[in-house]
């Protein structure tokens, strides 16, 4: 297999607690590699982790510890997280992000123009006239009308402000974007529109992403392979059909059961899950999830289970991932 573009390395992100000796685990020793030209996607329930995980990536937040080992296009490999000043200027246009909401994002002082060729002006030293050709290319590209690039956010839906933040994203032209809930803030059939944006974009400029989303539909159209999150940990990472089709971990089961049923009179059997998601300032001991499962037994409580091949390509963090037969989402 080729040298991956991105491989992630027990990356931690700790923020402090309300007492000095217990920080509050966001993210915990999660690992995984992303492979040149697929769509990697992190899913969860809210506060599992997922969205600081990809802030820590792009380093809009500072990792605690771990590594971020980046395979630039020369064949190079550089540990983002601990490049120098020099080095990280120069990658940091290979390695974008688009933000969630399309209304805070965007600097409402700022014209459209300004907002996407931002990222040029700080990266590359360009003329006015190869600035203006930049921005207005990604701007037809993203389906903006060039016309309306020197007017202010107001003037523009929330569809057309993600449409705005894609293109500043993607006026680089990077290699990873990391799309952070890209689409949740929006109607369903903007959505949509965004969602196949984004694939023709990626066919187009021949670009990676990672998709960070709860919406599972919305994963399983984008996809090509599925990491799992739970209070901080990947539970699950799994090619997308195997993993819709028989999950390997009682969480994603719980997931896939809460999925909707594209038929009004389709019927799917709910797995509510007991309690509630535990206190990452306090975790509990062993599987951080046994609290809520059903199937725990004893050594689930005592012990933590690693992240291990369960099949061949299919990875869970369960001690019993090869004896649960557990439920997917039926395509029949």
């Amino acid at each position: 297999m080729a040298e991956p573009l991105l491989k992630v390395e027990e990356l931690t992100k700790l923020y402090p607690g309300e007492r000095k000796d217990s920080p509050v685990q966001a993210v915990g020793g999660v690992s995984f590699e992303v492979q040149r030209g697929e769509v990697f996607s992190i899913v969860g329930e809210s506060g599992c982790g997922k969205t600081t995980l990809g802030r820590c990536i792009v380093r809009g937040l500072e990792a605690s510890s771990g590594r971020v080992l980046y395979t630039s296009t020369d064949g190079g490999t550089v540990d983002f997280l601990r490049a120098e000043k020099r080095d990280f200027k120069r990658l940091r246009k290979d390695i974008q992000l688009i933000f969630q909401d399309p209304y805070s994002s965007l600097n409402p002082r700022m014209t459209v123009f300004d907002i996407i060729s931002e990222p040029l002006k700080a990266n590359f030293k360009l003329s006015k006239q190869e600035l203006e050709e930049r921005v207005t290319a990604i701007a037809e590209k993203t389906g903006l009308n060039p016309q309306y690039l020197r007017r202010y956010p107001h003037a523009f839906s929330g569809g057309q402000r993600q449409r705005i933040g894609i293109a500043r994203a993607l006026v680089t032209e990077p290699q990873l974007v990391v799309c952070d809930e890209a689409v949740s803030a929006l109607d369903v059939s903007i959505q949509a529109q965004i969602i196949n944006l984004l694939k023709d974009l990626q066919e187009q400029l021949k670009m990676t992403y990672i998709f960070i989303s709860h919406d599972l539909s919305v994963v399983e159209h984008v996809s090509d392979r599925v990491a799992v999150m739970y209070l901080g940990r990947i539970v699950e990472l799994s090619p997308k059909k195997e993993l819709f089709a028989r999950p390997l971990h009682p969480y994603t089961e719980s997931l896939l059961s809460a999925a909707p049923v594209p038929d009004p009179d389709g019927k799917r059997e709910r797995i509510l899950l007991e309690g509630e998601v535990p206190n990452p300032a306090d975790p509990p001991t062993g599987c951080h999830f046994h609290p809520r499962c059903r199937f725990r037994t004893s050594l689930c409580e005592t012990t933590v289970p690693e992240l291990r091949e369960v099949l061949p390509g299919r990875m869970a963090a369960c001690h019993y991932g090869e004896e649960l037969m557990l439920k997917g989402i039926d395509k029949g």
